[in-house]
Protein backbone atom coordinates (compact mmCIF):
# COMPACT_ATOMS: atom_id res chain seq x y z
CA UNK A 1 0.00 0.00 0.00
CA UNK A 2 1.36 3.42 -0.95
CA UNK A 3 1.86 6.22 1.58
CA UNK A 4 -1.07 8.08 0.02
CA UNK A 5 -3.32 5.05 0.40
CA UNK A 6 -2.23 4.61 4.00
CA UNK A 7 -3.07 8.25 4.74
CA UNK A 8 -6.49 7.86 3.13
CA UNK A 9 -7.21 4.77 5.23
CA UNK A 10 -6.09 6.49 8.43
CA UNK A 11 -8.32 9.49 7.64
CA UNK A 12 -11.31 7.23 7.02
CA UNK A 13 -10.69 5.33 10.23
CA UNK A 14 -10.39 8.55 12.23
CA UNK A 15 -13.81 9.68 11.01
CA UNK A 16 -15.40 6.26 11.51
CA UNK A 17 -14.08 6.04 15.06
CA UNK A 18 -15.31 9.53 15.86
CA UNK A 19 -18.75 8.63 14.54
CA UNK A 20 -18.87 5.42 16.58
CA UNK A 21 -17.89 7.36 19.68
CA UNK A 22 -20.63 9.89 19.11
CA UNK A 23 -23.23 7.20 18.63
CA UNK A 24 -22.08 5.37 21.74
CA UNK A 25 -22.83 8.42 23.83
CA UNK A 26 -26.28 9.03 22.34
CA UNK A 27 -27.83 5.93 23.83
CA UNK A 28 -30.22 8.30 25.57
CA UNK A 29 -31.87 8.97 22.19
CA UNK A 30 -35.48 8.01 22.64
CA UNK A 31 -37.98 6.72 20.12
CA UNK A 32 -40.26 9.64 19.31
CA UNK A 33 -43.20 10.04 17.03
CA UNK A 34 -42.58 12.42 14.13
CA UNK A 35 -44.48 15.69 14.20
CA UNK A 36 -47.32 15.49 11.74
CA UNK A 37 -46.87 17.29 8.45
CA UNK A 38 -49.59 19.39 6.87
CA UNK A 39 -52.08 17.51 4.78
CA UNK A 40 -51.18 17.04 1.12
CA UNK A 41 -47.86 17.24 -0.70
CA UNK A 42 -45.51 20.08 0.17
CA UNK A 43 -42.69 21.34 -1.97
CA UNK A 44 -39.28 21.32 -0.32
CA UNK A 45 -38.33 24.90 0.52
CA UNK A 46 -35.19 24.61 2.62
CA UNK A 47 -32.25 22.35 3.40
CA UNK A 48 -30.83 22.10 6.91
CA UNK A 49 -27.18 21.06 7.15
CA UNK A 50 -25.21 19.55 9.96
CA UNK A 51 -21.75 21.16 9.98
CA UNK A 52 -19.01 19.29 11.85
CA UNK A 53 -17.81 16.40 9.69
CA UNK A 54 -20.61 17.06 7.20
CA UNK A 55 -19.30 20.30 5.72
CA UNK A 56 -16.14 20.94 7.77
CA UNK A 57 -13.31 18.50 7.12
CA UNK A 58 -12.41 17.29 10.57
CA UNK A 59 -10.15 14.48 9.39
CA UNK A 60 -7.31 16.92 10.12
CA UNK A 61 -8.27 17.23 13.79
CA UNK A 62 -6.00 14.40 15.05
CA UNK A 63 -2.94 16.18 13.64
CA UNK A 64 -4.10 19.58 14.94
CA UNK A 65 -4.66 18.25 18.45
CA UNK A 66 -1.37 16.38 18.47
CA UNK A 67 0.52 19.52 17.41
CA UNK A 68 -1.34 21.78 19.85
CA UNK A 69 -0.65 19.55 22.84
CA UNK A 70 2.88 18.79 21.68
CA UNK A 71 3.69 22.50 21.82
CA UNK A 72 2.65 22.33 25.48
CA UNK A 73 4.80 19.29 26.23
CA UNK A 74 1.86 16.89 26.29
CA UNK A 75 2.42 13.86 24.09
CA UNK A 76 -0.65 12.12 22.63
CA UNK A 77 -1.52 10.00 19.63
CA UNK A 78 -3.94 12.29 17.81
CA UNK A 79 -5.64 9.38 16.06
CA UNK A 80 -6.56 7.89 19.42
CA UNK A 81 -7.18 11.17 21.21
CA UNK A 82 -9.65 12.74 18.75
CA UNK A 83 -12.42 10.09 18.79
CA UNK A 84 -12.20 9.51 22.54
CA UNK A 85 -12.20 13.26 23.23
CA UNK A 86 -15.18 13.75 20.96
CA UNK A 87 -17.05 10.97 22.74
CA UNK A 88 -16.37 12.66 26.08
CA UNK A 89 -17.66 15.96 24.72
CA UNK A 90 -20.83 14.34 23.40
CA UNK A 91 -21.40 12.77 26.80
CA UNK A 92 -21.14 16.17 28.46
CA UNK A 93 -23.57 17.64 25.92
CA UNK A 94 -26.03 14.93 26.93
CA UNK A 95 -25.47 15.62 30.61
CA UNK A 96 -26.12 19.32 30.11
CA UNK A 97 -29.23 18.75 28.02
CA UNK A 98 -30.79 16.09 30.24
CA UNK A 99 -29.60 16.88 33.77
CA UNK A 100 -28.44 20.45 34.33
CA UNK A 101 -30.85 23.28 35.05
CA UNK A 102 -28.97 25.85 33.00
CA UNK A 103 -27.41 25.75 29.54
CA UNK A 104 -23.60 25.62 29.60
CA UNK A 105 -22.09 27.19 26.46
CA UNK A 106 -20.02 24.82 24.37
CA UNK A 107 -16.67 26.54 24.98
CA UNK A 108 -17.06 26.01 28.73
CA UNK A 109 -18.60 22.57 28.37
CA UNK A 110 -15.75 21.48 26.09
CA UNK A 111 -13.18 22.70 28.61
CA UNK A 112 -14.82 20.61 31.34
CA UNK A 113 -15.02 17.60 29.03
CA UNK A 114 -11.36 18.01 28.06
CA UNK A 115 -10.30 18.11 31.71
CA UNK A 116 -12.37 15.00 32.41
CA UNK A 117 -10.81 13.25 29.41
CA UNK A 118 -7.31 14.24 30.59
CA UNK A 119 -8.06 12.89 34.05
CA UNK A 120 -9.18 9.55 32.61
CA UNK A 121 -6.17 9.44 30.28
CA UNK A 122 -3.62 10.26 32.96
CA UNK A 123 -2.61 13.53 31.29
CA UNK A 124 -1.38 16.49 33.31
CA UNK A 125 -3.37 19.33 31.77
CA UNK A 126 -4.32 22.72 33.17
CA UNK A 127 -7.57 24.54 32.42
CA UNK A 128 -6.04 27.00 29.95
CA UNK A 129 -4.59 24.17 27.87
CA UNK A 130 -7.87 22.26 28.02
CA UNK A 131 -9.73 25.32 26.82
CA UNK A 132 -7.70 25.44 23.61
CA UNK A 133 -8.79 22.11 22.13
CA UNK A 134 -12.35 22.93 21.09
CA UNK A 135 -11.48 26.24 19.32
CA UNK A 136 -9.30 24.27 16.90
CA UNK A 137 -12.55 23.37 15.13
CA UNK A 138 -12.78 26.99 14.03
CA UNK A 139 -9.65 26.50 11.91
CA UNK A 140 -11.18 23.77 9.76
CA UNK A 141 -11.79 24.10 6.04
CA UNK A 142 -14.73 22.72 4.06
CA UNK A 143 -14.46 19.67 1.85
CA UNK A 144 -13.53 20.67 -1.70
CA UNK A 145 -16.94 20.12 -3.29
CA UNK A 146 -19.02 21.84 -0.60
CA UNK A 147 -19.14 25.45 -1.84
CA UNK A 148 -19.68 24.66 -5.56
CA UNK A 149 -22.43 22.23 -4.58
CA UNK A 150 -24.12 24.78 -2.32
CA UNK A 151 -24.24 27.23 -5.22
CA UNK A 152 -25.97 24.58 -7.31
CA UNK A 153 -28.50 23.92 -4.55
CA UNK A 154 -29.16 27.65 -4.24
CA UNK A 155 -29.64 27.79 -8.01
CA UNK A 156 -32.26 25.05 -7.69
CA UNK A 157 -34.26 27.36 -5.44
CA UNK A 158 -33.61 26.04 -1.93
CA UNK A 159 -32.99 28.09 1.19
CA UNK A 160 -29.78 26.85 2.84
CA UNK A 161 -29.44 26.74 6.62
CA UNK A 162 -26.60 25.40 8.81
CA UNK A 163 -28.12 23.64 11.84
CA UNK A 164 -25.35 22.74 14.26
CA UNK A 165 -24.52 22.38 17.92
CA UNK A 166 -21.16 24.01 17.28
CA UNK A 167 -21.01 27.40 18.99
CA UNK A 168 -21.54 30.57 17.01
CA UNK A 169 -17.93 31.82 17.41
CA UNK A 170 -16.56 28.61 15.91
CA UNK A 171 -19.21 28.55 13.21
CA UNK A 172 -18.41 32.13 12.22
CA UNK A 173 -14.68 31.43 12.03
CA UNK A 174 -14.99 28.22 10.06
CA UNK A 175 -18.06 28.53 7.84
CA UNK A 176 -20.41 31.52 7.91
CA UNK A 177 -18.22 33.86 5.89
CA UNK A 178 -17.74 31.33 3.10
CA UNK A 179 -21.30 31.46 1.75
CA UNK A 180 -24.38 33.69 1.74
CA UNK A 181 -26.56 31.59 4.04
CA UNK A 182 -30.27 32.22 4.45
CA UNK A 183 -30.12 31.60 8.21
CA UNK A 184 -28.22 29.53 10.75
CA UNK A 185 -28.83 27.85 14.10
CA UNK A 186 -26.30 26.90 16.77
CA UNK A 187 -26.44 25.45 20.28
CA UNK A 188 -26.86 29.01 21.62
CA UNK A 189 -29.93 29.59 19.44
CA UNK A 190 -32.09 27.44 21.71
CA UNK A 191 -29.76 26.84 24.70
CA UNK A 192 -29.59 23.11 24.11
CA UNK A 193 -27.77 20.41 22.18
CA UNK A 194 -28.76 17.81 19.64
CA UNK A 195 -30.59 15.48 19.47
CA UNK A 196 -33.17 17.25 21.65
CA UNK A 197 -36.48 17.52 19.79
CA UNK A 198 -36.88 21.30 20.29
CA UNK A 199 -33.47 21.90 18.71
CA UNK A 200 -35.01 20.78 15.41
CA UNK A 201 -38.60 21.95 15.79
CA UNK A 202 -37.78 25.42 17.13
CA UNK A 203 -35.66 25.98 14.02
CA UNK A 204 -38.68 25.13 11.87
CA UNK A 205 -40.84 27.53 13.86
CA UNK A 206 -38.27 30.34 13.51
CA UNK A 207 -38.44 30.01 9.72
CA UNK A 208 -42.17 29.34 9.52
CA UNK A 209 -41.64 25.96 7.89
CA UNK A 210 -43.22 22.56 8.29
CA UNK A 211 -41.10 19.46 8.76
CA UNK A 212 -42.21 18.21 5.33
CA UNK A 213 -40.81 21.35 3.70
CA UNK A 214 -37.23 20.72 4.85
CA UNK A 215 -34.57 18.22 3.86
CA UNK A 216 -31.98 17.38 6.49
CA UNK A 217 -28.40 16.66 5.41
CA UNK A 218 -25.77 15.07 7.64
CA UNK A 219 -22.81 12.73 7.50
CA UNK A 220 -23.18 11.84 11.19
CA UNK A 221 -25.36 8.84 11.83
CA UNK A 222 -26.75 10.05 15.17
CA UNK A 223 -28.01 13.14 13.34
CA UNK A 224 -29.52 11.02 10.58
CA UNK A 225 -31.40 8.95 13.16
CA UNK A 226 -32.58 12.00 15.10
CA UNK A 227 -33.80 13.92 12.05
CA UNK A 228 -35.45 10.88 10.49
CA UNK A 229 -37.10 9.93 13.77
CA UNK A 230 -38.58 13.43 14.03
CA UNK A 231 -40.16 13.27 10.58
CA UNK A 232 -37.61 14.94 8.31
CA UNK A 233 -36.62 13.52 4.96
CA UNK A 234 -32.92 12.89 5.25
CA UNK A 235 -29.92 12.83 2.95
CA UNK A 236 -27.06 10.89 4.47
CA UNK A 237 -23.66 11.96 3.11
CA UNK A 238 -21.78 8.68 3.44
CA UNK A 239 -18.40 10.11 2.51
CA UNK A 240 -16.48 7.27 4.13
CA UNK A 241 -18.46 4.22 2.96
CA UNK A 242 -19.74 3.34 6.42
CA UNK A 243 -22.16 0.60 7.34
CA UNK A 244 -25.47 2.05 8.51
CA UNK A 245 -25.96 1.13 12.15
CA UNK A 246 -29.19 -0.79 12.92
CA UNK A 247 -30.71 1.89 15.14
CA UNK A 248 -34.04 1.64 13.36
CA UNK A 249 -34.19 4.68 11.07
CA UNK A 250 -33.05 4.70 7.46
CA UNK A 251 -32.16 7.84 5.49
CA UNK A 252 -34.24 8.61 2.41
CA UNK A 253 -31.16 9.13 0.24
CA UNK A 254 -27.57 8.02 0.61
CA UNK A 255 -24.97 9.98 -1.35
CA UNK A 256 -21.19 9.99 -1.51
CA UNK A 257 -20.70 13.75 -1.19
CA UNK A 258 -22.39 17.11 -1.69
CA UNK A 259 -21.82 17.01 -5.44
CA UNK A 260 -23.90 13.85 -5.67
CA UNK A 261 -26.55 15.45 -3.45
CA UNK A 262 -26.64 18.48 -5.79
CA UNK A 263 -27.00 16.16 -8.80
CA UNK A 264 -30.01 14.55 -7.15
CA UNK A 265 -31.60 17.85 -6.18
CA UNK A 266 -31.25 19.22 -9.71
CA UNK A 267 -32.92 16.18 -11.27
CA UNK A 268 -35.50 15.24 -8.62
CA UNK A 269 -38.09 17.23 -6.72
CA UNK A 270 -38.06 15.91 -3.14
Amino acid sequence: MSEGDQNAVSRREAVKLAGVGALATTAAGQAVAPRAAKAGPLKTKAIFFDVGGTMLDWTVMPAKIEAYLGERNISVDGGDYWPSWRSQLFAYMMYNTMIDRAFVPLEELATRATLAHAQKSGLDMDRDTAGGIYPLLGELDTYDEILPSLKRMRGAGYKLVPHTQLSEPVLRRALLGRFDWDWFFTSESFAMYKPNRPFYFKALDELGLDVAEVLYVSSNQFDVFAAKGLGFRVIWVDRWDQALEPYGYTPDWRVRDFAEAADMLETETP
